[in-house]
């Protein structure tokens, strides 16, 4: 029996998910979120999540990342995508096992849903073409197990200020000679580097330069940030 979330800012859309699948006795809905919350709340007790392109103010791809970080057993099919492969790809590369087009049918649907839980992949050509290109890139060039995409999400959020110091912090200053430099506070310097270890999810300071400027040297193509 397999347990499925469905999590949509519309209840109409879960209504309607939950009573195709209701119909299929190899699936148990294990719940219907509007909100992070709720989803946050329910995800220990799926095995799939149905998640909509769009979840309250949640960036969707920050969401599937911390999803696949925080439960990795549950797989994430993205539903109502629209026909868009670079978008597509970056669902997948956030973390998505799958995705639903928005003109594909219910049934469709519970194909993507079972193809998933066996451990499959229901993607167009094109789709597979883009990942079999992105992973001939990622392994000549990625200094990170963070995908391009994804890299550049994440500094995207980086106010000028915090790639400042991150500039300086990669030609060896300390946080003592930031502030010197930028004529601010010490503690005003640390809070800065929390809020770049915080927003790029890395560990410490090198890790969060090395991040930094590899997203410096992704071609335009790949990027499509």
């Amino acid at each position: 029996m397999n347990h499925v979330l469905i999590a949509h800012n519309s209840r109409l859309v879960n209504d309607s998910l939950r009573n195709a699948l209701d119909r299929r006795p190899d699936v148990c809905v294990a719940g219907c979120a509007v909100t992070v919350e709720e989803l946050n709340f329910l995800l220990p007790h799926a095995d799939v999540a149905l998640i909509g392109t769009e979840l309250g103010q949640t960036n969707i791809f920050y969401l599937l990342r911390d999803i696949h970080l925080t439960h990795p057993q549950v797989k994430v099919i993205v539903v109502g995508v629209q026909n868009e492969p670079q978008t597509i790809l970056r669902y997948i590369e956030a973390g998505a096992a799958g995705y639903i087009l928005a003109d594909e049918s219910l049934d469709e649907m519970v194909q993507k849903v079972q193809a998933t839980t066996e451990g499959r992949a229901l993607v167009s050509p094109t789709i597979a073409a883009l990942m079999i290109e992105r992973a001939a890139y990622l392994a000549h060039h990625s200094t990170t197990n963070i995908f391009p995409a994804l890299k550049q999400e994440k500094v995207n959020d980086l106010t000028s200020r915090e790639r400042e110091v991150l500039d300086l912090i990669s030609e060896g200053y300390t946080n003592q000679a930031i502030a010197d430099e930028l004529v601010i506070e010490c503690g005003t310097v640390k809070n800065h580097v929390h809020n770049i270890l915080k927003k790029l999810d890395s560990d410490n300071r090198h890790e969060a330069v090395a991040l930094y400027q590899a997203t410096q040297h992704i071609p335009n193509a790949l990027a499509y940030a």
